[in-house]
């Protein structure tokens, strides 16, 4: 059974613009776009200022460890044009930061990378107004 997951409804509107303007130029995997879009259309949208600070948003710092090799990691959940991974830097359009998205601290999500299933466990949950 899936857990339920939350997004605001500031970043569904962004990412349904995103995934409409990827499908258009084909820059992006297939199954990509359509991992994202199920995962929006599934999620409950909630208003910026009512969601929980322990839910990844966009610009969320995710302290996550993997749940195979037990490396922890910090991460940025951010839109492609900011993706770096070598900086922890993931863009929602990959398989693993659709798969962050509205998840919450303790939540543990799974994601098909290059070498198979990963799984991860999220920690923490920072959002960038909490760090100032």
């Amino acid at each position: 059974m899936e857990q339920n997951i939350n997004i605001t409804e500031q970043d569904y509107i962004k990412l349904c613009e995103l995934l409409k303007t990827e499908k258009f130029l084909h820059t992006t995997e297939k199954r990509n776009i359509d991992f994202l879009g199920a995962e929006i259309k599934r999620a409950k949208k909630v208003k910026g200022k009512r969601i929980k600070p322990d839910f990844v948003r966009m610009n969320s710092l995710a302290e996550v460890v993997d749940l195979d090799t037990n490396r922890e990691m910090k991460v940025r959940l951010v839109y492609p044009k900011d993706a770096d991974f070598k900086k922890g830097n993931i863009s929602v359009l990959s398989m693993f930061g659709s798969a962050l998205l509205g998840y919450k601290a303790g939540s543990t999500i799974s994601f098909n990378a290059p070498r198979g299933v990963k799984k991860v466990q999220i920690k923490n949950v920072i959002y960038p107004e909490e760090t100032h």
